[in-house]
Order: structure tokens, then sequence, then C-alpha cells
């Protein structure tokens, strides 16, 4: 899932962009008109620009210092064509800079897709977390009530409904659920999403199973399902887990983001191969 940095995060990079610009700018305007510099070693190494350990700038990078004490500047008062052309690409070179802090800087920072899972996921052959939600169709499911008829499960996480990933995904699963339901299985999903706005999605897309609403994100965390991105809260990640008649977790998908398409095929032909063992 692409997620992009908080907006006051943006503004953030873009003021210290801005006052870099003008912090060389004006020094090169003000202090130095036009002026041209030489050093006693025109090869002199010029210190890189860097951000200290607090991510604090370092503006005197920004400066072309040279390691030579006595390196000196001749002013050139006469405003020529080479003065101006040297100005400019200076400006130019302090926003080349500019925009490469800018660029590490929010590199530096923690993103969101990195984001930790709030607990590990529950291994095949383990007990599945009991939880008891609400479905879609107003009724509290939980995995008794899941396996009363000796039916296997396939419990599918998603985050959000109507998006574009979630929609091919309930779509897919939607055009394999006879094929499920030949098998004695049945598909359930799971979002944080309201009720209402599951129902909403459950109707819009004609499906003939329903969704749960893990409001809160509690059971996603019991699953090992769940996703913290700073700013924007919690929510399920795209996970599957089968689960058998007793009650037990025999399969683990984690790798789903990359073959939504395919994903609903690929489940049930592993619950053909448990099944069948």
């Amino acid at each position: 899932m692409n997620v992009l940095l908080p907006r006051h995060t943006r503004q953030h990079h873009l003021y210290w962009l801005f006052q870099l610009v003008i912090l060389v700018v004006s020094n090169r305007s003000l202090s130095h008109a036009y002026s041209t510099c030489s050093s006693a070693s025109a090869s002199a190494p010029h210190r890189p620009l860097a951000l200290s350990s607090s991510n604090a700038v370092d503006r005197t990078a920004l400066h072309d210092i040279p390691n030579n004490n006595d390196a000196t500047c001749t002013s050139n008062t006469s405003h020529n064509k080479m003065g101006r052309r040297a100005f400019f690409q200076r400006g130019t070179t302090a926003l080349t800079s500019a925009a490469t802090l800018t660029i590490t800087a929010t590199a530096s920072l923690p993103q969101p897709a990195h984001a930790a899972k709030a607990s590990s996921i529950p291994s095949p052959g383990s007990p599945a977390p009991e939880f008891s939600l609400i479905n879609t169709r107003g009724k509290i499911v939980d995995l008794d009530s899941l396996t009363a008829d000796e039916k296997w499960t396939v419990l599918y996480f998603y985050p959000g409904a109507f998006t574009s990933g979630c929609t091919l995904e309930a779509r897919k699963f939607q055009e394999e659920l006879p094929k499920f339901q030949e098998i004695n299985s049945q598909v359930v999903g799971v979002s944080v999403d309201s009720i209402e706005k599951n129902s909403e999605f459950c109707t819009s897309e004609a499906l003939d199973f329903f969704m749960l609403s893990d409001v809160g994100g509690k059971v996603s965390k019991a699953y090992g399902s769940s996703l913290s991105i700073p700013g924007f809260g919690t929510f399920s990640n795209r996970q599957t887990y089968i689960i058998d008649p007793q009650k037990n977790i025999r399969w683990v998908f984690v790798d789903v983001e990359s073959r939504i398409p395919q994903h609903p095929s690929d489940v049930l032909a592993k619950l053909n191969e448990l099944q069948q063992a």
C-alpha cells in the first residue's frame, strides 16, 4: 500500500528548502555582490552538505569553504557578464543542494510503509485467536458460529472498503465463491471499517459473503494483521488465514499484496491440498 507523508511534514520540508534558498541568495547578493574567489589550492576539497544527528541543517555547508585558511577573495565591482553568470550558477547549485537536503531528510524519516505490526502472526497448527464481531448482516459472529457446521473458514483481512485493491480482491473471491462452497468452506472478510461502510461495500459489489467490522483493530492485532501508521490510525494488513473446523489455523498468506488477482485461486488450491492431506 502506497502512503503519502502527512501534509504538515511536507510543509516542514518546503519551509526549510525556502529558508536555505533565501539564506544563500541573500549572502551571495549582499555580502559578495558578484564576487569571484580564488584559493591557494584550486583542487582543495570542499565541505559536503550534511545533516547533523539531530536533523538540524548545517548551513555552513552551503558555502564553498576552502580548507586552506589563507584563501582570499577579490571583488569584481564592474558587474561584468562573467560575474553575473557565476552568481546565477552558484544560485542554481544552492537550489540543487537544498533540494537534495530535502529529499535526504524525507528519506531519513520513519515511513508509514515500514510501520511495525502490533503482534506476531499465529503459526499454522496453533489455535485461531477467539473473537466476536458484528457482520454486515447485523449478526454477532465468533469462531464457534463459523465452525458450527464443520466448515473450513477463509478469513481474509483487508485495509479498507472501496479502495481499488480491496475491491479487486473482493470481486475475485466472489467469482470463486461457488468453488469454495463446493468443498465445505466459507469466505469471511475483516477490516477496521464501520459496519455501515462494510455493508455498503457488500451491497455495492453484490457480494454473497459477509464482512466483519473490527473497529479499533483488536482482532487484527490478535491475528498479527494490524498495521499502525502515525497520523493515519490502525488498519488491517492484507493477510489471509485458513481455519479448519477444529478452530486451528492451518495456513497463513502474508504475501497477498503482490498477487491480489490470483490470491483467491491460490487460497482455493491450498485449501484443497489441506483437506486432502
